[in-house]
């Protein structure tokens, strides 16, 4: 016991009697010498909530290599923003629900005023910020985290609405698709007919699908849960979509290291969002800006060669 809570004052992992006695006596030396003080050597140096974070990534999210380690920045973004320049120990739950209180305030989202975030994406962040304090306090840089006292939980989550309240109706469906292009197409029927996500789906390879058993699997450093899922080939038309998909501009078969979701040259999907709302336009029967746009210019240019 005193060996694990000695390890996490130094920071580093004892493995013998000798190599504890040397850091115990390190820290005794710097105590006396006035270099350090006790709540200063149990916080190894951290002051403020930025170096808190900084340590977060470096000591916890990267060496487990989780899967938010891709985007662990944009994560803390928010919680930079607001608790960057305040000391961790003067963090109060006062706080953290002005934090709160400035996450609900209407923002501009996607160039569009006036929008507020989700309880699910409030939830988010706030799961986020207590995670960093429960580790910290773990770690002994901190002796309480502001989100309880005691056994009392001071700070709760929201109360998330995510019952789904429709489905795409068949009719929808065929505006999607007619109005959509080849290779979006095929990413909607896969959609459609497995329940993939967007990104379980943009990390699919050939050598995920057997064709023999008809089935595509899902591995778990791609999945949401983290497990591997199975999901069967079930519709002709999906069967169809992927066996297009794996013909490259030669009409040779992609390799099973080849995304599945790439084009005729092999190059993977990154990202559809224009072409995705461009369809969406089109499929209710309006016309996108950008096509307006090159509409006049058409016309402007006919105009002057008349």
């Amino acid at each position: 016991l005193h060996r694990t809570s000695l390890s996490k004052s130094a920071d580093e992992d004892i493995r013998s009697k000798q190599q504890a006695q040397a850091i115990y006596e390190r820290f005794r030396q710097a105590v006396r010498d006035g270099r350090v003080s006790p709540e200063e050597d149990r916080r190894d140096g951290l002051r403020m909530f930025d170096e808190l974070a900084d340590r977060y990534v470096e000591r916890y999210v990267k060496p487990r290599g989780l899967r938010t380690a891709a985007d662990i920045e944009y994560r803390l973004k928010p919680l930079r923003e607001f608790f960057g320049p305040k000391e961790i120990v003067a963090i109060k739950t006062a706080d953290v629900e002005d934090f709160i209180g400035d996450l609900r305030k209407p923002r501009v989202v996607n160039r569009q005023a006036d929008r507020t975030l989700s309880p699910a994406s409030i939830n988010r962040r706030l799961a986020q910020l207590r995670h960093m304090f429960n580790w910290a306090v773990a770690r002994e840089y901190l002796e309480r985290t502001p989100f309880r006292r005691g056994s009392a939980t001071l700070i709760r989550l929201f109360r998330e609405d995510n019952k789904r309240r429709r489905r795409v109706s068949e009719d929808e469906e065929r505006q999607l698709l007619d109005a959509a292009p080849p290779l979006l197409r095929a990413m909607i029927v896969c959609a459609l007919d497995t329940g993939m996500r967007r990104g379980e789906m943009l990390a699919l390879t050939f050598g995920d699908v057997d064709w023999t058993n008809q089935v595509i699997t899902l591995r778990g450093e791609t999945t949401k849960s983290g497990r591997t899922r199975m999901l069967p080939i079930a519709t002709l038309r999906l069967k169809a979509v992927l066996e297009w998909l794996r013909l490259d501009d030669a009409n040779e078969t992609k390799g099973d290291d080849v995304a599945v979701f790439s084009n005729a040259a092999g190059e993977p999907v990154r990202h559809f969002r224009k072409a995705w709302e461009t369809t969406i336009l089109r499929a209710s029967g309006h016309q996108p800006e950008w096509e307006k746009g090159i509409a006049r210019r058409i016309q402007s240019n006919q105009s002057a060669l008349a």
